[in-house]
């Protein structure tokens, strides 16, 4: 298996929520010497050395600092995001229903439902624990399978196979044990009133339940990434962490240039990018600044900056899916496997138009890449990208690109293997 390609599988199945993502890709930073930084305190950059810095434990920023200052050479930007549609644990809040013991649950984002049932589901994510004077963030991961959202038999529900509409609230609550099995270790261990999630979770993490101040827990697909007839990655979470593995391994594979070289992992893009690390808020525009002021302290050399850079958002596109040719545009639909696909809509929901194109066409011909063209039916239209959001919050010129994708946002998505290895050569080209 192509030494990438086991990268970005390992990287998946290592990231179940976007905290283990950052994690990981922070790990991806130690490893080639990176230095963080921390907001509260002065910056001191040095020409050629990579930083980075996070913000609430899921977004990241990396830049390697150019060669020259920002406002004589700009920027040279990548992001993706590090969240995917899911299924959330509503906090602290399990149901019994004649001894089924059930969590609570509500949809991130805009999962497709269906998949999510009769499989065994992990729960993942990050755990608030008072130690001492304060509290500290843990990672938490089942290894084991905690739960299943069991369907209802066709006997009983004929129309499940005719378009039948799961309700979230009423069929989607997860069965992680029974009453009957549960009560007694809980009775013994756990004080009154502690609910059995967070008992578990106290226990795998070697605390008190009292000590859990609060948590951000998710289900996730137990089974690992597959390669399937070594041509194609079927996987969880594809959307978007492939798009964040490939800025990575081009971020880390690139010397240092004139520009300024940044590297963006954004939260919260699948539900409108307004938190303190999405695309909505400041974060961004906060680190850019700073890089310019910590270069030269002058009034416009921000600005100077800015006006002399260029982005590149990386999201997942639609491919074209064989069993429903109707729902595409026959000229405008990239194919697996066919290379990296760049979208555009004429209400921007993708931020390319026709001066940033330029960015895509200039990258694939110096890595010698096909690109292939995405546009929605003219009576459908698409998702939105991070690209509009960060072009319109900082004035530079922005692409859309991303790895076609089949099955977006379900529990598990495909991609083809040689379209990662594209997206990895075509963004090191931008980043030359």
């Amino acid at each position: 298996m192509e030494q990438k390609i086991k990268r970005l599988m390992d990287f998946i199945d290592a990231s179940p929520t976007p905290f283990q993502a950052v994690d990981s890709l922070i790990s991806m930073l130690g490893a080639m010497g990176a230095q963080g930084l921390d907001e509260r305190q002065v910056w001191q950059l040095e020409p050629g050395v990579v930083y980075y810095v996070s913000r609430g434990g899921s977004s990241l920023v990396a830049f390697r600092m150019g060669l020259k200052a920002p406002a004589e050479a700009g920027f040279l930007l990548a992001g993706a995001h590090t969240d995917s549609p899911a299924l959330k644990i509503r906090p602290e809040k399990e149901l019994q229903s004649e001894g089924y013991m059930r969590l609570a649950l509500e949809p991130y984002g805009s999962p497709i439902l269906s998949g999510w049932l009769d499989r065994p589901l992990g729960v993942a994510g990050n755990v608030a624990v008072r130690e001492n004077d304060g509290v500290l963030l843990r990672f938490y991961i089942s290894h084991e399978p905690f739960a299943v959202i069991p369907n209802l038999a066709i006997h009983l529900n004929r129309d499940i196979n005719k378009g039948f509409e799961y309700n979230p609230h009423q069929h989607m609550p997860a069965l992680f044990g029974l009453a009957s099995s549960l009560a007694p270790e809980k009775s013994a261990d756990t004080p009154p009133g502690t609910s059995e999630i967070i008992a578990r979770v106290a226990a795998e993490l070697g605390v008190e339940p009292a000590a859990i101040v609060s948590t951000d827990l998710r289900l996730f697909d137990i089974e690992p990434s597959r390669l399937i007839d070594g041509s194609l990655i079927n996987a969880p979470r594809l959307d978007d962490l492939a798009g964040c593995a490939a800025v990575m391994e081009a971020f880390v594979g690139v010397e240092a240039q004139a520009a300024t070289q940044v590297a963006c992992f954004f939260d919260a893009e699948e539900i409108g990018s307004m938190t303190l690390g999405g695309a909505q808020s400041s974060y961004l525009r906060d680190i850019l600044a700073r890089i310019t002021l910590a270069s030269r302290n002058s009034g416009q050399d921000f600005y100077r900056a800015l006006s002399c850079s260029s982005s590149v958002s990386v999201d997942a596109s639609q491919a074209w899916h064989p069993g429903y040719p109707d729902k595409f545009d026959e000229f405008y639909t990239p194919v697996l496997g066919g290379g990296v696909a760049v979208k555009s809509n004429a209400n921007m929901n993708y931020a390319t138009d026709f001066t940033s194109m330029q960015i895509a066409e200039i990258a694939a011909a110096k890595a010698n890449l096909n690109i292939q063209r995405y546009m929605a039916r003219a009576d459908i239209q698409p998702g939105k990208t991070i690209g509009p959001i960060t072009a319109s919050r900082t004035g530079i010129p922005t692409v859309d690109i991303g790895h076609p994708l089949l099955a977006m946002h379900a529990i598990r998505e495909t991609i083809a293997a040689s379209d990662h290895l594209d997206m990895i050569a075509f963004l090191r080209a931008f980043y030359s």
